[in-house]
């Protein structure tokens, strides 16, 4: 069985999509390991927003990529923002890297895990051209990095604003929410399995009320029910 460790950086978002990745590699039965020397393929989710994230980035690959030298790992993948902003660059000055995935790639990492696949040649979709479509639902497999008594839920993705100051679009794509209900039914589920604090991550919370289809994307009435109803779960457990 094939051992996977992760190293996740940046923000709440990106753990999210870490453990998505997880999810759907132990769903396929690869083993999921806490301990990145003990792993025969290592995944470093990057982040690439600003110039201290950069650097712990790419200590982080260079970190991961001297256990493909002197440790057990075999394969080393890169996924995340810093891929989006820099694919070409890293690609040209990292060839130890077996693989690089952006962030509307997140199922791409079953391919890129398996020995099989010719890992070099598989595309990083870019996202400047507003090609992004990737947002995990309710069914998607997920495995939690966090403590046992609180997780995050992404609520929607990408940006839209262009703002000067920031790079999020080219990195995350355009916006799109998820459902009310897929993010009904993820929540309830958390608190099902005894996670009591989840938060709710995404920037512009109104942005969704003014952007949702028929109501069928989370606005700020359904977000409110969600955590109205969750609170009184909460009470009563405590």
């Amino acid at each position: 069985m094939i051992k996977v460790g992760f190293i996740s950086l940046g923000c709440p978002k990106n753990l999210v999509d870490s453990e998505v990745m997880m999810g759907h590699l132990k769903q396929k039965g690869f083993e999921i390991t806490a301990d990145a020397e003990d792993a025969d393929t290592v995944v470093v989710n990057t982040c690439g927003f600003i110039d201290s994230a950069k650097k712990e980035s790419i200590e982080a690959i260079l970190e991961a990529a001297r256990l493909k030298t002197n440790g057990k790992a075999t394969r080393l993948i890169v996924a995340g923002c810093l891929v989006e902003r820099y694919r070409d660059e890293l690609k040209a000055e990292m060839p130890e890297v077996d693989a690089f995935i952006g962030t509307s790639q997140i199922n791409d990492i079953l391919a890129v895990c398996d020995p099989k696949t010719n890992t070099r040649s598989l595309p990083v979709i870019p996202l400047g051209n507003q090609s992004a479509t990737y947002l995990y639902d309710e069914s998607t497999p997920r495995v939690l990095a966090t403590p046992s008594h609180y997780a995050f839920i992404k609520i929607a993705e990408g940006c839209d604003r262009p703002c000067a100051f920031c790079f999020i679009p080219q990195m995350r794509g355009h916006f799109r929410s998820r459902r009310a209900r897929a993010f009904a039914y993820r929540w309830n589920r958390m608190g099902a399995g005894n996670v009591h604090v989840s938060n709710a991550h995404q920037r512009w919370v109104s942005r969704r009320a003014r952007r949702r289809a028929k109501g069928r994307e989370v606005s700020r009435y359904a977000l409110a029910t969600c955590v109205s109803e969750r609170s009184k779960a909460n009470e009563a457990w405590r």
